[in-house]
């Protein structure tokens, strides 16, 4: 018996809401990460989730786990499936079998965003690397991860179905933001609050760059420094969950507001995309591998 898998490719910005989607997934028989320089925080969270990844290098992973996620019966289980109780314990092991699945993730460094080209093309390259061990991918993004025609053409040739982040009206979201708020609609009311002023909207992924020592020498302070300077910027929606576990938030948050003279507006923000969005990823599989 093959288990479902279900692949994710996933943008470091959206760690925090992965690493709860998949703690309340206890279906999850597997889970594996793909070795990177960013994934060293991303599996840290999940251990502290009480979750038990294998962590791998890419060139490594597919092979180990198209090996693990076959599960065949040696000859003496065989000839016993011809007694009719233990074949009734068989079926009953395998349905729930059935609800199982192995689950895959890549995380993507965030700072691919410095160059939209490279971000989709990496994410079309991850993914379809993905698909010749998956049921399904789940893409962790926003439309910034794949909104060229060309990329969405090649990925719906891939040899698994795609899924997308999508909202209550199943639109595909705009981008980390829309997520963390809950849709495309939310972000857009939420942007009228600024009364014509310029906002940035903080997540404590979005802010975690402040935890690195000499932060203000770093490259994305920089970047940030060269428009966020303009009075026109006064304000930030800091995204309030209380699913987010970074202490370090309201610190953050803070001490970015004090760099560029802003107020601090605190939105409430939910996990309703990441879990229904997965949810529905992994219904997907299950079903189309029973």
């Amino acid at each position: 018996m093959i288990m479902p898998l279900l692949s994710i490719v996933a943008c470091e910005m959206l760690e925090d809401e992965l690493v709860y989607v998949l703690s309340k997934d206890p279906e999850i028989k597997r889970l594996f990460v793909v070795e990177n320089r960013n994934s060293f925080r991303f599996v840290q969270k999940l251990r502290s989730a009480d979750l038990k990844p294998f962590v791998f290098s890419s060139d490594r992973l597919y092979s180990v786990v198209s090996e693990s996620n076959s599960i065949s019966h040696d000859s003496f289980t065989k000839m016993l499936l011809n007694i009719p109780f233990f074949r009734q314990i068989c079926n009953s092991l395998n349905r729930k079998k059935e609800r199982e699945l192995t689950v895959v993730v890549h995380l993507l460094r965030k700072d691919l965003h410095s160059d939209i080209d490279n971000l989709q093309s990496e994410v079309y390259l991850n993914a379809k690397e993905m698909s010749k061990i998956s049921d399904g991918i789940l893409l962790f993004y926003g439309k910034c991860g794949y909104s060229s025609e060309k990329v969405q053409d090649e990925l719906q040739k891939l040899d698994c179905p795609v899924h997308f982040l999508r909202d209550d009206e199943k639109n595909i979201v705009d981008d980390c933001v829309s997520v963390a708020l809950g849709g495309n609609e939310i972000y857009t009311k939420t942007m009228v609050l600024g009364n014509g002023r310029g906002a940035i909207y903080a997540t404590p992924m979005w802010l975690s760059s402040m935890n690195e020592t000499d932060y203000r020498s770093t490259v994305s302070f920089q970047n940030a420094r060269k428009y966020l300077s303009s009075p026109m910027y006064s304000l930030l929606f800091k995204i309030k969950n209380q699913n987010y576990k970074d202490a370090n938030f309201h610190r953050n948050a803070s001490e970015f507001a004090r760099l560029f003279d802003m107020e601090i507006i605190d939105i409430d923000g939910t996990m309703d995309i990441a879990i229904n969005s997965y949810m529905e990823a992994k219904k997907s599989v299950c079903e189309n591998t029973k």
